[in-house]
């Protein structure tokens, strides 16, 4: 509750105060009738407010529950009042830190007769990827003499599930791979492949093939053939920072615009991507044909991270079986970087795979291989 009108209850308190000297100085049922009348003004203008809030109902819908990120959707709003008398004044406001209600105001007063509406169609426009509540926040009730107001949070308030966006990139000024570059380097003329050998030693530790290794009950590694490993691999952190929505959804909305921007980007220019994340196990999505994006893109529509993740022990795990061995390029989108990240980065470097970090997150800082991208930087305008 807060004091709406400053003035109006000034006027009420000095209405009050020449009723009670009045009373004391004076008597007589005149004044003793003023009095009360003054006195029962304000727990009169409180049952009002609890009747509006009793008789108002609220609906709003959006034409569909789903929604694609930065795509504008039809919304309808429709405020009610059921009562037997008229609501003087109702203010809406709406949640804005994800969304925005095109078109309507908070500052709006509305005003509804006895069993009439206010109808309203308007567009929501969502800015992040993700679930979460969008549309009226809360209700503002005025009395009718315009001295108290109370602010009450709608109990239902509207959940809706946005899809994340597709960046269209026309080229890349950060991570263009020449499909030339690296063909004649000696650690791109081989590649892990299929089969596999019992260990011999001398041989590379992380060429160990741990599944054989389970199977065979003995040692193996991969065999090396004479193909070249034509594909890029982005690798996206699967955890979660942050306690408040505020905190995590923009940076994670960010990452998913990014990698898919970026398996969009190579499959429309013919080069095979892996794109590598973690659920409850390691996924790895590979993208070459529309098929492949749409397969990667309702996977991303999906996808939740989470706080439990152990990004570093994925990426050991990822190098020590020798999983980031000869690629064109490996990209991180990461939302934290270091000196251990920083380690299996150069390894993976080392075995043929030159990387690339994408940074993402609020004013991340930069460095040597490593993009800072702000969360709310556009991909087609910073890769």
């Amino acid at each position: 509750m807060r004091i709406a009108g400053n003035k109006r209850l000034a006027v009420l308190i000095v209405l009050l105060i020449v009723s009670l000297i009045g009373i004391s100085f004076y008597g007589g049922p005149v004044t003793y009738g003023f009095f009360g009348i003054v006195v029962m003004i304000i727990p009169v203008l409180y049952l009002y407010i609890l009747c509006v809030i009793v008789s108002l109902k609220i609906y709003q819908k959006p034409d569909g529950r789903s929604m694609v990120c930065g795509n504008p959707t039809d919304f309808y709003i429709t405020l009610q009042n059921e009562g037997w008398f008229s609501f003087s004044s109702l203010r809406i406001i709406f949640y804005s830190s994800f969304s925005t209600i095109m078109g309507l105001e908070d500052n709006v007063i509305y005003e509804l007769p006895p069993h009439s509406s206010v109808q309203r169609k308007t567009q929501l426009l969502c800015r992040y990827r993700g679930e979460y509540k969008v549309g009226i926040k809360k209700i503002v009730v005025q009395d009718f003499l315009g001295v108290f107001s109370v602010t009450y949070e709608v109990k239902e308030p509207l959940t809706v599930i946005v899809a994340p966006a597709i960046r269209q990139l026309e080229e890349l000024h950060t991570l263009e791979t020449d499909p030339d570059a690296d063909r004649d380097r000696p650690e791109n003329r081989n590649r892990p492949d299929l089969p596999v050998r019992e260990y011999i030693a001398g041989d590379e530790i992380r060429m160990l093939n741990w599944k054989a290794t389970a199977v065979m009950q003995k040692l193996m590694v991969r065999e090396k053939t004479g193909e070249e490993k034509n594909k890029i691999a982005i690798l996206m952190e699967a955890k979660r920072y942050g306690k408040e929505t505020e905190e995590y959804l923009p940076p994670e909305n960010k990452v998913i615009e990014c990698v898919l921007a970026l398996a969009l980007y190579y499959m429309g220019r013919g080069i095979p991507v892996d794109v590598i994340c973690h659920t409850d196990r390691r996924v790895v999505c590979t993208v070459e044909s529309a098929g492949d994006f749409e397969v990667l893109y309702d996977m991303m529509c999906r996808y939740s991270f989470r706080e439990d993740r152990n990004t570093e022990a994925q990426l050991a795990e990822l190098s020590e079986q020798g999983l980031l061995y000869g690629y064109r390029q490996v990209i991180f989108v990461m939302q934290r970087w270091t000196a251990e990240f920083q380690t299996i980065a150069e390894q993976a470097d080392r075995d043929g795979s030159p990387y690339q970090v994408l940074l993402i997150g609020r004013n991340p800082a930069g460095g040597n291989g490593i993009l800072p991208i702000d969360a709310e930087d556009a991909p087609e305008d910073v890769l």
